[in-house]
């Protein structure tokens, strides 16, 4: 047993210059990593408090000015890869709620991919709003790329049938549209280039610790980060679901910066192309509560571990990664600043991981100095007075400063159960950022090496169980897209 204790206290004695250093580091970047996201709150807590109006600026408008302006036609595109299992109630539950006429759908299908295509052709014969856009080539490619396809067809559309589509919308096969999102978009658009619109995940059970950590984020960002980065910066990024577009200028700025509407080579089409946006200093709106609605998209996200770690990989990929390859450092010292918040999560993804390490050290380290003294002498890692010491107390302090506001904005969309149970959750979302990134990182090191194309890295989706699907009658009649070939 005395041999044990003595292989313990060496261990520790040999490893104990290493850690030390480690957790200077680790906790160094952690204080200066809270710094920026403590100004973030701030700068929220002191407009929500004394300056409401201009950071919650359209909450107050009477809803009845929805109902005051003449529809504008709006496209509605949904990229589909795989979404047999979805795609039929979606359009289903979409075309029996939405609270507005001039629209049609139009669903992005690979051509290898005839259950999707099934589906969606049963529900345009009921609801001739609904068109399949059937592309090139096999998929899977990118999101974007299945975008563009639909953006062609819609134009051969236009052709044939004389409209022009003012305003287009973004959504995914797997999304609950909010019934008046499209009067919303009629309403800003196009006095706001792009409105992007709050999305927060359904409520599941709370033991699927992996799907709540997605609405710990969401409800956390959505009622208050994205209200500080439009007024701090201007730049909104779009979720790529809930965004409604000025068609016109996306069109324009679109193809400015590349060949296509949306970045083939992006796995974040929608962070790209609000990116180009901001650049093109277009206006930028995000609504929260808008006339005091909720005009919300509401989805399911990933329940297991390793969708989970695929979706954020893809998302780190897209908007840390490529996004600083293609646009570098652009815009004003504000406009930077917004960047760098975004793209410090290859770092503080990691770091934030590594923390744990540090915490188990420490706490096993302190076990083992206290109660094995008489076999070995362990010197403090942390002394009282010391800069890792003070560093350590700051980094505590902003710890409980973030769970107080993952407490109060999750709160504010899934009640308190659910906001105290987040904060239980944060080692969970932040295993699996750990491990996205380092994910994320390896493809996109191998992808660049070997000059291949990073493809549609998707997950599954699923979609509620509605026990009964709101009914209405279908809008006039109207000929279905038809082509003599494939989009």
């Amino acid at each position: 047993m005395d041999s044990l204790f003595y292989a313990i206290v060496g261990f520790f004695q040999a490893s104990y210059d290493t850690m030390y250093i480690f957790t200077f580091v680790v906790a160094g970047f952690l204080l200066l990593s809270g710094l920026d996201d403590i100004a973030l709150d701030l700068f929220y807590w002191y407009h929500h408090l004394f300056k409401p109006d201009r950071i919650h600026p359209h909450q107050d408008l009477p809803p009845e000015l929805l109902d005051t302006l003449e529809e504008k036609y709006i496209a509605i595109y949904i990229p589909a890869w795989h979404e047999q299992d979805v795609i039929g109630p979606m359009l289903a539950r979409a075309c029996s709620t939405i609270t507005y006429t001039n629209y049609d759908i139009f669903v992005g299908i690979y051509p290898n991919d005839p259950y999707t295509l099934e589906k969606v052709n049963e529900l345009a014969e009921r609801y001739p709003q609904i068109h399949p856009v059937i592309g090139n080539h096999a998929g899977p490619s990118t999101k974007a790329d299945n975008l563009n396809e639909i953006h062609a067809g819609l134009l051969r559309w236009e052709n044939q049938t004389g409209k022009r589509y003012d305003i287009i919308m973004m959504t995914d096969a797997e999304d609950l549209m909010s019934p008046m999102a499209l009067k919303v978009f009629n309403y800003f658009i196009p006095e706001y280039d792009m409105v992007q619109l709050p999305v927060f995940p359904l409520e599941t059970p709370r033991t699927k610790f992996v799907h709540w950590t997605y609405c710990d984020e969401f409800a956390e960002n959505h009622t208050k980060d994205l209200m500080v980065r439009q007024l701090f910066s201007g730049f909104v990024p779009s979720a790529g679901v809930g965004t409604g577009y000025n068609r016109w200028l996306i069109e324009f700025v679109g193809t400015s910066f590349a060949q296509n509407m949306f970045s083939n080579t992006s796995l974040t089409e929608d962070y790209d192309i609000a990116l180009r946006l901001a650049l093109a200093k277009s206006k930028l709106l995000y609504l929260y509560q808008p006339f005091g609605i909720d005009v919300a998209t509401r989805a399911y996200f990933p329940e297991t571990f390793k969708t989970a770690v695929r979706q954020r990989s893809r998302w780190l990929i897209g908007i840390c990664l490529q996004a600083w390859r293609n646009y570098g450092w652009s815009g004003d010292m504000k406009f930077r600043m917004t960047l760098y918040r975004d793209r410090k999560a290859v770092l503080s993804n990691l770091l934030n991981g590594l923390s744990y390490v540090v915490l188990l050290y420490v706490l096993f380290y302190e076990l083992a100095r206290r109660g094995l003294a008489a076999y070995g002498t362990l010197v403090p890692i942390i002394n009282e007075g010391t800069p890792l010491w003070y560093i350590s107390v700051a980094v505590t302090l902003f710890m409980l400063w973030r769970f107080l506001h993952r407490y109060l904005t999750v709160s504010r969309i899934y009640g308190k159960i659910s906001g105290m149970m987040g904060i239980f959750r944060f080692p969970v979302g932040n295993l699996i950022n750990f491990v996205a990134t380092f994910r994320g990182l390896s493809k996109f090191i191998v992808s660049a090496r070997r000059k291949q194309q990073v493809v549609w890295d998707k997950t599954s989706h699923t979609f509620p169980v509605l026990e009964q699907i709101p009914t209405k009658q279908p809008l006039q009649a109207q000929p279905h897209m038809k082509y003599e070939s494939s989009l």
